[in-house]
Parts: structure tokens; C-alpha cells; sequence
């Protein structure tokens, strides 16, 4: 059983989410972060034939894909899918801060469908592969 829960005397939700949820799991799935690298370990996304400012430009949004596809594989081979997701949590590279508020968004909330789980989004230095933009990390519950 999932209940989202939208509290009296709090302003409606600025973005793709829900305050709340109330859940009833048999059992909860924990889907450590996930960064935008395929099936072959490769980082996606990056053009390096270009560079500005000596930097590799980078798709966000082929990024922000991949990521949500590692997530979902990760839930489907835990029996679980994206609409189980009861909390989300994204780490994103301050650099790409005004990217992600148009593109990033866009994308997250496209491959979200009609989930809208609480989580929070956070703007970071740097993560640990220097070429990912963000990092996302789940928890599922399945009845």
C-alpha cells in the first residue's frame, strides 16, 4: 500500500515530487547510486572532440538517461520498477546546476513516468568519476 501525502499548511511541491509517502513494504529495495555509465563501463555522454575551456563537453541528458536506465535495471533485477520508488536521491555537479533545472529536470521527469517520490536534490563538487554530472540513488518498496 502507498499513500502519497500532501500536508496541510506546507506550499504545493516546487518540482517532480511528493512531500510524502506512506507505505506498507513486504520488502524495500535500496539501489545504491548510479552514475551515467553503460553496460560496458564507459562514462556516456561525453564528446571528446570538444572541449571548452579545456574541459570535455558533456550531454546532461544522455547522462540523466543512462543514469535512470541503471536504476531501473537495478530495480527490475530486484523484482521491483521505477513506480515502487519511495525515496530518490540525486547528487548533481554544481557546474551543471543551471543545465539541470531545464535539461536535467526534463529528462528525470520523463523517465519517471507518473512516479513522483519524495527525495531531495543536491548540488555537489565533484563525485567520484570526474565525468559524471550526477549520481542518483533509490529506495523502492514492493507489496
Amino acid at each position: 500500500m502507498r499513500e502519497r501525502i500532501g500536508p496541510k499548511g506546507v506550499a504545493e511541491p516546487v518540482g517532480w515530487y511528493t512531500h510524502a509517502v506512506k507505505v506498507s513494504p513486504k520488502q524495500l529495495v535500496f539501489v545504491a547510486g548510479q552514475v551515467p555509465i553503460d553496460k560496458d563501463g564507459n562514462v556516456v555522454g561525453i564528446n571528446r572532440n570538444e572541449k571548452l575551456n579545456n574541459h570535455q563537453t558533456v550531454d546532461l541528458a544522455v547522462q540523466v538517461r543512462q543514469t535512470f536506465l541503471n536504476v531501473k535495471a537495478a530495480l527490475e533485477a530486484a523484482g521491483a520498477s521505477m513506480t515502487d520508488i519511495v525515496r530518490l536521491d540525486t547528487y548533481v555537479v554544481a557546474s551543471a546546476m543551471n543545465e539541470w533545472r531545464t535539461v536535467g529536470r526534463t529528462v528525470k521527469h520523463k523517465m519517471l513516468g507518473a512516479a513522483h517520490p519524495p527525495g531531495a536534490t543536491v548540488f555537489v563538487a565533484g563525485l567520484m568519476i570526474p565525468e559524471a554530472l550526477l549520481e542518483i540513488s533509490a529506495i523502492a518498496a514492493i507489496d
